[in-house]
Order: C-alpha cells, then sequence, then structure tokens
C-alpha cells in the first residue's frame, strides 16, 4: 500500500487522470440509474398500532383488537 502511495505521489498526473476516470464512471452511472420521486412499493404485511393507555388486555382485544378484525375481515384478499 505504501509502494502504490509513493507512486501516486510521484506521478501526479496519473493521480489526477485516475481521479477524472472514477468521476466519470462514477457521474454515468448516475445518470444511468432509475431515479423515482415516488417509487412503487408492495407490502405483504400491515401493522395495526392503537394507543389504548391504562386499558387492560382484556379490555384491548374487545374494544380494539375484535373490532378491527371485524373490519378487515369484510375486505376482500385480507387474511387476518
Amino acid at each position: 500500500m505504501r509502494n502504490l502511495i509513493k507512486w501516486f505521489s510521484r506521478n501526479n498526473v496519473a493521480a489526477n487522470f485516475l481521479m477524472v476516470l472514477i468521476l466519470i464512471a462514477g457521474i454515468s452511472t448516475w445518470l444511468k440509474l432509475k431515479k423515482e420521486i415516488f417509487p412503487e412499493t408492495s407490502t405483504s404485511v400491515v401493522s395495526v398500532k392503537v394507543p389504548y393507555p391504562g386499558a387492560t388486555p382484556e379490555e384491548v382485544e374487545k374494544g380494539v383488537c375484535i373490532p378491527v378484525e371485524e373490519a378487515l375481515s369484510d375486505l376482500q384478499g385480507i387474511e387476518v
């Protein structure tokens, strides 16, 4: 590694040429990349979080979980 650094320090034209090649390669790759503002994504899992402070697990199940599951069971293509 030291020999490589010494060689580039003696041959500054080669070091600058290598830097220009790397910059050109990076810019040309960046221009070819597919860029989207809002990329299309698809997920197969949805997480529902409903805060219910101070409630017991039974209250959360009866007041939140069961109504949410019943509402989702009517939708087509959804497994609860």
